[in-house]
């Protein structure tokens, strides 16, 4: 069942890549792996991925991917708790790879195009089964301007905590995920 999902995944993707929006429209894809904190078999689990992926990253197999802060419970349209791993196109095939090698941890995939809406409603491939998210939470904008790029995520703690619900949210209807410039607005400026 897991090497089918993965064909399905790997079909998905080379089907977006030979249409002509691809250079156009997607930009970077992003991982979730979701989790559930009162679970200690399913937390280990998700912890050894957030290491492994981690290390990937750092040793440069994984260039153009960074690490989102873990996000225990619900957050935006996921209703369990999860992290993101952000791939820029150049990187989506070793991002792939680097999911394929997990075991029972529920992961999705989604580019980052202008419909930010439909890229969580309809355009989401999963690994393991799939989570149902809020397609209705108003962090999710129709239309863009633009295609998001990954963002540079700050190097966040790899640590999962269960007990530590604290993290940080970006400003909302924004992408500036280091705070830089609280009157950045991802809906007019440029990015």
């Amino acid at each position: 069942m897991k090497a089918f999902t993965i064909a399905v995944l790997v079909a998905f993707v080379a089907a977006a890549a030979s249409q002509s929006y691809y250079e156009e429209e997607i930009g970077a894809w992003h991982f979730h792996t979701y989790f559930f904190e009162v679970n200690p078999s399913k937390t280990a689990e998700a912890q050894a991925f957030r290491l492994a992926s981690r290390q990937m990253i750092n040793s440069g197999a994984l260039p153009d991917c960074s690490l989102n802060q873990i996000a225990i419970g619900w957050d935006g349209p996921h209703p369990v708790s999860q992290w993101e791993m952000c791939c820029n196109k150049t990187d989506i095939a070793a991002g792939i790879r680097g999911i394929s090698k997990t075991t029972e941890i529920f992961l999705s995939c989604s580019p980052l195009t202008i419909y930010d809406l439909e890229d969580h409603r309809s355009r989401t491939s999963w690994i393991g089964q799939a989570v149902v998210l809020d397609d209705e939470c108003p962090c999710l904008y129709p239309e863009l301007p633009q295609p998001r790029p990954c963002p540079v995520y700050p190097d966040y703690s790899d640590i999962i905590d269960p007990e530590n619900t604290h993290y940080e949210i970006p400003i909302p209807g924004t992408e500036d995920y280091k705070r830089l410039n609280p009157n950045f607005n991802i809906l007019t400026d440029k990015y």
